[in-house]
């Protein structure tokens, strides 16, 4: 048998890291405020998309505790 080296995965910089966290939190943004602009979207997009909304939908005043 030959012998092969072990695959290794390649190392991803810390910054491209952050650089595609912050963009995956703008498309994050961006849907879940379409998704709260347009009911209807969100509902035809399923309970899940709702569930996630809900939190959205009431939050605590300043003066809340």
């Amino acid at each position: 048998m030959p012998d092969h080296e072990p695959r290794t995965a390649p190392l991803i910089s810390d910054d491209l890291i952050r650089s595609r966290l912050a963009q995956s939190e703008q498309m994050r943004d961006f849907f879940l405020q379409m998704w709260a602009q347009n009911p209807a979207l969100a509902k035809r997009a399923g309970k899940r998309i709702q569930d996630l909304l809900h939190p959205l939908a009431r939050r605590p005043a300043s003066t809340d505790f």
